[in-house]
């Protein structure tokens, strides 16, 4: 044992001095860098690099490439998919396109499926294979494809011009392509930061929806520069994004140390009408819901706002468009740390309710809220893995008067959209049910109080002439909710802390013991 008091005493008086100063420095390093770098400790159980060899010669001195962004599934069309990943070193990429009958529990599409053989193998003769130029950032948009039909494929990635070398491919995995009519189900979620393990549980709940999409609320990193903290999410969020496309919005946490967003715009192929700089905001048409994507980070309201409601207007006219969702990452109304966005509420909400859009996700608030207000309804889902938020008591009265729940658990949103039926499900990640919403009723308005009024001094308004109430500046976190959050997030840190000071104690006791003895 390091510390047995009898083989320290039996060493010379300048090797315990010297072992002293080791375990001080040691233990400072170590217990510093895992209690101070943020994420760190995180890290340490965060899922490693996928990579996997399959055929090939190696070669001397050469080792096959790896994955450094394993390959996910991004912007979903009736006739195609976009594919993207990364390597290590320049590679060649090839996607191979196999038919494949839908796994029992998924919604169906539409089109003949037919009969395949589900043990295939890759060597089998694919229907469609797509080429990738040389580079180590590889995205390929898979075309040709039948609506509402279920494939499978496999990414292989080679070294460029050496036909000899050993390729590096993933396993054989599902997709689907948008089906034109029929049921669909997607998942919301966010607020993951660099929570790894606690957004790993909640993946893990996710992969028993088999969803057809996956809109992300955005803060999937906690600093946009990090190259590492991409790759973790990325890692971690694999088994899910594999088979079912990601929609995100840019968070506060996308931006942090990286002003342009440079990592979301590199890792995300958003569809066509997407912003290629900020304002971030996009539309896309999912069978018969319309859904767009804003930024509630952009100083730029006005142009946002114009686009949002020439594009409602656009689709307004459409009878096959039954539903229209929207997502962002702040809120308009909460009443957690932050409360809702005033920005928001005053500019971009009155568009909303002019165009009945049916429901509204966010995040930024680390917990689960159902809010409602003047005939649209608001879904928080900031449950992905970051520290939860308590309930805040020092919002507007505005955000106070439109909740209905809230619930501070890491969870996710499931939506299952039927023609006219809108149905949503607020989950947590030990699968049971929070709250169970039909999206497709009217929303229900509850009387909003008014204060009393001195009937000497003024007579009350009648109802029709009540005066609207006026938004305030959203208020900072209250100092209870402040306290919490700090606590739930604070405690590994502390821990390791003070384990590394009873160490540092144990090494300055072996570095004065010969002190004392000489007094």
């Amino acid at each position: 044992m390091l510390f047995d008091r009898a083989i320290v005493q039996q060493r010379p008086r300048w090797q315990r001095s010297l072992l002293g100063w080791l375990v001080c420095l040691t233990t400072l390093s170590v217990g510093g860098w895992l209690a101070l770098r943020p994420g760190a400790a995180q890290a340490l159980v965060s899922p490693p690099p996928l990579s996997w060899a399959t055929a090939g010669r190696p070669r001397p001195g050469l080792f096959p490439p790896r994955f450094t962004f394993a390959p996910y599934l991004q912007d979903v069309t009736e006739s195609g998919i976009v594919i993207m990943w990364a390597t290590d070193v320049s590679t060649t990429g090839v996607v191979r396109v196999f038919d494949a009958l839908p796994p029992a529990g998924r919604s169906g599409g539409e089109g003949e499926q037919p009969a395949v053989d589900p043990g295939f193998e890759p060597e089998q003769q694919p229907l469609a294979v797509f080429i990738s130029p040389p580079g180590t950032h590889h995205r390929i948009r898979l075309t040709g494809l039948r609506p509402g039909t279920r494939y499978r494929y496999v990414v292989a990635a080679r070294r460029p011009g050496d036909s000899a070398a050993m390729e590096s491919a993933m396993p054989l995995v599902d997709f689907a392509t948008a089906s034109a009519r029929g049921p669909f189900n997607f998942l919301v979620y966010g607020d993951n930061r660099d929570r790894d393990a606690d957004h790993a549980s909640v993946i893990q709940a996710m992969l028993s929806e088999s969803p057809d999409f996956v809109l992300q609320t955005g803060d999937m990193v906690s600093r946009a520069s990090d190259e590492g903290q991409w790759r973790r999410y990325f890692s971690t969020a694999w088994p899910l994004l594999r088979s079912a496309p990601l929609y995100p919005v840019l968070g506060n946490h996308e931006l942090r140390f990286e002003p342009d967003a440079g990592h979301f715009h590199r890792l995300f192929s958003l569809p066509l009408a997407a912003q290629k700089r900020r304002p971030v905001y996009y539309s896309f048409r999912y069978n018969n819901s319309l859904f767009l994507a804003i930024d509630g980070n952009s100083p730029y309201d006005q142009d946002q706002a114009a686009w949002i409601e020439k594009t409602l207007r656009t689709h307004q006219g459409n009878s096959e468009i039954r539903h229209t969702f929207v997502f962002v990452h702040q809120p308009p109304f909460a009443v957690g740390a932050y409360c809702g966005s005033e920005r928001l509420a005053r500019r971009v909400v009155p568009i909303l309710q002019r165009y009945g859009v049916r429901a509204v996700f966010a995040g930024h608030e680390h917990a689960y809220q159902h809010l409602e207000r003047a005939g649209v309804r608001y879904f928080i889902s900031g449950g992905g893995g970051a520290p939860l938020y308590t309930r805040s008591q020092a919002c507007n009265f505005e955000d106070d008067q439109a909740l209905r729940l809230f619930r501070a658990e890491h969870h996710y949103l499931k939506v299952q959209v039927d023609g006219d039926a809108a149905v949503l499900m607020a989950i947590n990640r030990q699968g049971e049910l929070m709250e169970r919403v039909s999206l497709s009723e009217p929303v229900r308005e509850i009387p909003i109080p008014l204060p009393p009024v001195d009937e000497e001094r003024a007579w009350p308004p009648r109802p029709h002439e009540a005066p609207l109430l006026a938004l305030s500046t959203t208020s900072p976190p209250s100092a209870a909710s402040a306290r919490n959050s700090a606590s739930s997030s604070g405690t590994g840190p502390l821990l390791i802390l003070w384990l590394s000071s009873i160490a540092i104690l144990a090494g300055l006791l072996m570095l004065t013991r010969d002190l004392r003895r000489r007094r």
